[in-house]
């Protein structure tokens, strides 16, 4: 999966790869990533892993609300919209974990995330 997710760019980047609990399982990042892609990356699959959504429906959820990630109390959660991306089970939707990437646009990113996920066979 990160393999895939790594071949789609050029500028460096950084992946990582989460469980269910938002536990890190695998972290990947191209020479010359700056270390905070290597962090909001991370923090990126841990959110969506937590929050049990992809990073663009927990945004859009803080939104209807009114909240913030501030609101949860849990310094490692982030608030952006992209580059996270929820890991399910094919057949019962269960969540195996989480990929977030990060290092390029948000838009990038995102695309980056999907892949790697079509790459694995879990969505995207």
């Amino acid at each position: 999966m990160l393999r895939a997710a790594q071949a789609q760019v050029k500028q460096p980047m950084a992946f990582a790869l989460v469980n269910d609990y938002g536990e890190l399982m695998a972290f990947a990042r191209m020479d010359g990533a700056a270390p905070a892609v290597r962090e909001f990356a991370i923090k990126k699959a841990y959110t969506s892993a937590r929050m049990r959504a992809d990073l663009n429906e927990f945004r859009a959820g803080l939104e209807r609300r009114g909240r913030s990630v501030a609101d949860y109390g849990d310094p490692n959660l982030v608030g952006m919209a992209a580059g996270g991306a929820v890991i399910r089970d094919a057949e019962t939707s269960a969540v195996l974990g989480a990929i977030g990437v990060s290092g390029g646009t948000p838009e990038e990113d995102e695309i980056v995330a999907r892949e790697g996920l079509r790459a694995a066979g879990a969505g995207g």
